[in-house]
């Protein structure tokens, strides 16, 4: 226990070197704890602790790294590409719908536009937007569903007039 005390943090450093992911070697360091303890009768204490614990500490590591290969799904290069290029166009379409609807935020009546922002953006409660504008909360909701509904048709028809899909 002693040798093991005096040196723990020479081999956690040893395993860590070896291993780029700090929870891996930390994982990796209590499984050679354990290994250390149990073969602790194999010790030679004519030999160096450090070196011994750093020749058990390297095979565990070398174990280690090909099960986790063997675990970790791994995509192949066209799989990776094909996820990338779809991602970039749907940033793309999403970008050209907001602003679409940026464009379509613009051409309503100041009222509605502050409303909007003010529950969306803001994050003002529905309810104390409801009694600011001397409305029930239901017809607040009624309010707020229309305008959603008026900026949706709006994107849809811009998108349809340029021939692109929503």
């Amino acid at each position: 226990m002693q040798l093991f005390a005096q040196n723990r943090l020479k081999i956690f450093t040893y395993i860590q070197s070896l291993l780029p992911n700090r929870a891996d070697a930390e994982d990796v360091f209590q499984r050679v704890s354990i290994l250390l303890w149990k073969k602790f009768a194999e010790f030679d204490s004519e030999r160096e602790f450090f070196s011994w614990a750093c020749g058990v500490a390297y095979y565990e590591v070398r174990n280690f790294i090909r099960v986790a290969a063997r675990d970790r799904m791994q995509f192949d290069e066209q799989l990776i590409e094909s996820l990338a290029e779809r991602r970039a166009n749907l940033l793309s379409s999403v970008q050209e719908k907001i602003e679409l609807l940026k464009d379509c935020l613009s051409q309503l009546k100041p009222d509605d536009k502050s409303l909007l922002i003010k529950a969306y953006q803001e994050g003002v409660s529905f309810e104390s937007l409801a009694n600011e504008r001397n409305v029930t909360l239901h017809s607040f909701y009624n309010r707020l569903s229309q305008l959603r509904r008026r900026l949706f048709h709006c994107v849809q028809l811009k998108l349809s007039v340029d021939g692109r899909s929503a």
